[in-house]
């Protein structure tokens, strides 16, 4: 990349963007282990920083993904969860990507002898149908946030309501599909840990599908005539959604390594009514990983440790031209003292002579 040599942060982004591949080459490693925490919150603070995921795509795809089937795993998870928690522009540049994830998707589908090529497979669709449906619904967040969603909207339109809730379930069916092959496909005898790393963005997703379509529905009962009727077949799907998130979750709730990472909802037996009666009790508040609460909160203090690392170093490279400064001017000095000794010895001589 061609820099401005007048920018005053040049070196700060040369610097950034050389942690930035470092981070990605440890998130991708072909070990069954899942990405560090670490690695991939740094490439989210990379993007909320430089309002840019252009360097992620570029130093992913520096990366020979498609012949190693756990990196090219691994890579996808990494790509859920910079698109879901990064920067609002990692959508815009996402959809720019679309073919380089559908060739990571092919390479799923020829398959593998450690067993991610159908979960590559499945997992590149899922991506594509979330950006997808984020490029009919621009309105979104990655992380289907409802408050966001209602300011930026400013009006409301009940065919439209209804449309934006009937594709964002068919995400969730999507979703649903995807977790299901992942248990499937679990390895006897393994901690299948890669395995079950991919599974953390899909619970966040799912419950912020799930709590944004049980709000939408409550309002569009309030406002929607004949809305018994009329919006009868959306309650059927979100019952339907509700009693497999429910299982899902259970599911999730006794892996240990996931509840070591995040806090697993738990939905009521029954569903909530949406029938705007009174009755609804707000979802939990579950301290789940997204960027409007802990996990911001902890990409915040990632952020200041990086950059009080920068100062450091920049003090540190001061000090040391300064030392080094103060080096030459001694070593000038020495010289100069040498010049003078000579020439006063050189005179000395010739008086003699005389």
């Amino acid at each position: 990349m061609i820099r401005n040599s007048y920018s005053l942060r040049a070196g700060d982004r040369i610097k950034a963007e050389s942690d930035l591949f470092q981070a990605i080459k440890k998130a991708t490693t072909s070990d069954e282990n899942a990405p560090k925490q670490k690695h991939v919150r740094k490439i989210i603070v990379f993007t909320w920083d430089f309002k840019t995921s252009i360097p992620v795509w570029n130093g992913l795809q520096s990366f020979p993904l498609v012949s190693e089937e756990v990196s090219c795993f691994k890579a996808l998870i990494v790509i859920h969860k910079f698109i879901r928690n990064g920067a609002h522009m990692c959508i815009v540049e996402a959809l720019q990507k679309t073919v380089y994830l559908e060739s990571l998707g092919r390479s799923g589908s020829q398959g593998s002898w450690k067993g991610y090529g159908i979960l590559i497979h499945a997992y590149t669709n899922y991506i594509l149908a979330k950006l997808e449906y984020h490029r009919l619904h621009p309105q979104f967040n990655g992380c289907f946030d409802y408050e966001e969603y209602i300011s930026l909207r400013g009006t409301y339109d009940p065919n439209e309501g209804y449309e934006t809730i009937a594709d964002l379930m068919s995400l969730q069916d999507r979703l649903d599909e995807l977790q299901k092959l992942i248990f499937r496909n679990f390895t006897p005898g393994s901690n299948n840990e890669c395995k079950i790393a991919a599974l953390v963005p899909l619970v966040e997703e799912s419950y912020g599908i799930y709590n944004f379509a049980t709000r939408m529905l409550i309002a569009m009962h309030g406002r929607v005539d004949g809305a018994d009727e009329a919006l009868e077949p959306l309650r059927n799907r979100f019952n339907t959604q509700h009693h497999r998130l429910r299982k899902f979750y259970s599911d999730c709730s006794k892996l240990r390594y996931l509840t070591s990472l995040i806090t697993v909802p738990k939905l009521t037996q029954t569903p909530p009514s949406v029938l705007n009666d009174g009755e609804f009790v707000p979802p939990e508040s579950l301290d789940l990983q997204n960027p409007s609460t802990s996990q911001m909160s902890e990409d915040n203090s990632e952020a200041d440790r990086l950059e009080r690392e920068r100062k450091e170093r920049e003090n540190a490279r001061i000090e040391q031209e300064k030392l080094q400064i103060e080096q030459q001017t001694k070593e000038l000095q020495r010289i100069e003292n040498e010049r003078l000794q000579m020439e006063q010895n050189a005179r000395e001589a010739q008086r003699l002579q005389m």
